[in-house]
């Protein structure tokens, strides 16, 4: 009789929504029990694959860290409040982590942060020498809790990557119904915004390899490297839909007519390399083209 295939070593994933749950398929496919930390852990119930275990995890109250000490490795995909500039869920999280017994709990951990860091580069090609230079709160926030994530790499009491993530999209996460609607919403600048992209897959594969073999304290630019000129998303799905996009609107009106929110996304231009993951992880996006990510995402959604 052979013998059974070494156990892998358990992955707990903190706020296991769109991206992790494809991710814990990833995981549990190459062995890996999954712990996946939800706030609301019965919404995660029938989506999760075999060998993956949902768990409450409130970074709130703090209720759930202590399940934390079962996993080597950790995905931290939990959002910021809404409100601040600090990220208290981070540090609630990290505190548990450095208070955790010698030998205890996770020793990698991937942090999800935002390319939104950056703040407005007027176009320019960024990579991860470059300053942050956060321009909204929101972006703000995630600095305050990079800061956090890597006071705790150098603490050792594990290995921390960051990944600074772009715009996600993929299956369920397609502008399509703006677009069929005509309500996508593009602004006719007076000159070429930048906005960056990776396809929902890209970013899990890229979150495996970080875990894997993340250089300690690294950050990561996680984008599809791609050229693309704001409302690209919206335009890529319109051509594979075969549909026509309403006119961009003026700034005027897009001030008017759009939430600050959205206007402070639309309001920023940057280009972002994805070179150093590349290189050093050995990773490469799999969708670097916008227009066939749009395709296999429609695809899966039954729309293509």
């Amino acid at each position: 009789m052979a013998p059974a295939a070494p156990r892998r070593p358990a992955v707990a994933i903190a706020g296991c929504g769109y991206v992790g749950l494809r991710l814990a398929r990833l995981l549990a496919a190459a062995g890996h029990p999954v712990l996946a930390g939800s706030r609301h852990p019965e919404t995660l119930r029938g989506r999760l694959p075999e060998g993956a275990r949902a768990f409450r995890l409130d970074l709130d109250s703090g209720a759930g860290l202590g399940v934390l000490a079962a996993a080597h490795g950790l995905v931290a995909a939990c959002p910021p409040p809404r409100a601040g500039t600090a990220d208290p869920r981070s540090a609630r999280l990290t505190a548990a982590l450095a208070g955790l017994p010698a030998g205890r709990g996770p020793r990698r951990a991937v942090y999800l942060s935002t390319t939104g860091v950056y703040g407005d580069r007027g176009g320019a090609w960024v990579d991860e020498t470059a300053a942050p230079a956060p321009r909204t709160d929101r972006a703000r926030r995630r600095l305050d809790a990079e800061g956090r994530w890597r006071r705790l790499g150098r603490e050792g009491r594990c290995t921390v990557s960051i990944l600074r993530v772009a715009g996600i999209y993929g299956p369920g996460r397609l502008p399509a119904e703006a677009v069929r609607a005509g309500t996508a919403a593009r602004v006719a600048w007076p000159e070429v915004r930048y906005t960056n992209a990776i396809h929902v897959d890209d970013l899990v594969a890229l979150i495996g390899r970080a875990l894997a073999r993340g250089w300690p304290n690294r950050i990561y630019n996680a984008c599809d490297g791609g050229e693309h000129a704001q409302g690209a998303l919206a335009a890529a799905t319109a051509a594979a839909l075969g549909l026509e996009l309403p006119p961009p609107l003026s700034p005027a009106d897009a001030e008017r007519e759009l939430s600050a929110m959205r206007l402070s996304f639309l309001a920023e231009s940057r280009r972002c390399r994805s070179d150093r993951a590349v290189r050093e992880l050995g990773w490469g996006p799999r969708f670097a083209d916008l227009a066939a990510g749009v395709a296999a995402s429609l695809a899966e959604d039954g729309s293509g």
